[in-house]
C-alpha cells in the first residue's frame, strides 16, 4: 500500500466528514429557526430576527398587546441536560419604578438570563410558592409588589416547566422550558439539539393570558390604592 494512496484515502474521509458535518450544521439552524413558525402569523407587524446560534426571536404586536418571544438555550448545566427556555414578554409601561419583583424557580447560580439574580434585594417566598424559589425586589417597597401579585403568581408557578415571572416598570416576562436537549448528544459530543422544538399556539395563549392575570392584579391593586 502506497503512501500516496494512504493519504488519498485520508484527505477523502476528511472531506467526507466536513461535508457531513457542514450538512448537519445547517440541518440543525433550519431546525432551530422554525421554531416559532406556528405563531408567527398570530402577530401583527412582526419582525423577526435571529441570533447567532440560529434561534428566531419574534416582536410584534397581538390583540394590541406589544409583545416579545425570545429562545434562550441553556447549557451551563452539569448534572441535567440543556434546557431551551422560550421567554414572553409583554412590553408595557407599568408604575413600578424601584418596586420591581422576580420570581426563580430551582436556582442553578448559573441562569445568567434570569432578571432574578440582577435584582438585590432579598424577599421572603410567600405561601404556595414551590419551596426552591428564589425572591428578589429592587428595592424594599418591592414587597408591596410581590404583595400584589402573590396568589397569581403561585398559580402561574404551579406549573413545573415555569422558569421565572418578572414584572419591572417595563413590563413582565414569563420563563418557560420549551425543550430538553438530547441526552446522547449532550453527553457523547456536548451538543444541544432540542429535536421536535416548537411553540404551539394554544401554549403561548394560555402564557399570553397568565401574563395578562399578572398584569390585571397590578392594575387592581392600584385602584384599591387610589380609591
Amino acid at each position: 500500500m502506497s503512501l500516496a494512496w494512504t493519504l488519498g484515502t485520508a484527505a477523502a474521509i476528511a472531506a467526507a466528514l466536513t461535508m457531513l458535518g457542514r450538512r448537519e450544521r445547517r440541518a440543525l439552524r433550519a431546525a432551530r429557526g422554525s421554531i416559532l413558525d406556528a405563531v408567527e402569523d398570530q402577530f401583527s407587524s412582526a419582525q423577526l430576527t435571529t441570533d447567532d446560534a440560529g434561534f428566531p426571536r419574534v416582536a410584534g404586536v397581538i390583540n394590541g398587546r406589544r409583545l416579545r418571544l425570545d429562545l434562550i438555550p441553556d447549557t451551563m448545566t452539569i448534572r441535567r441536560l440543556p434546557q431551551l427556555w422560550l421567554a414572553v414578554t409583554d412590553v408595557q409601561p407599568l408604575p413600578l419604578a424601584n418596586r420591581g419583583v422576580a420570581i426563580l424557580v430551582r436556582p442553578s447560580g448559573a441562569d445568567y438570563y434570569s432578571l432574578t439574580e440582577r435584582m438585590t434585594y432579598r424577599l421572603d417566598p410567600p405561601a404556595g410558592f414551590p419551596w426552591e424559589s428564589l425572591v428578589k425586589g429592587e428595592t424594599a417597597q418591592s414587597a408591596s409588589t410581590l404583595d400584589r401579585i402573590r396568589q397569581t403568581a403561585a398559580a402561574v408557578l404551579a406549573d413545573p416547566k415555569v422558569k421565572e415571572i418578572a414584572v419591572t416598570q417595563r413590563g413582565v416576562r414569563i420563563v418557560r422550558q420549551l425543550s430538553e436537549g438530547k441526552r446522547g448528544d449532550h453527553l457523547l459530543l456536548r451538543q444541544c439539539a432540542f429535536d421536535g422544538a416548537r411553540l404551539d399556539p394554544l401554549d403561548l395563549k394560555n402564557l399570553l393570558t397568565q401574563l395578562e392575570h399578572l398584569s390585571q392584579a397590578l392594575r387592581d391593586a392600584s385602584k384599591g390604592q387610589a380609591a
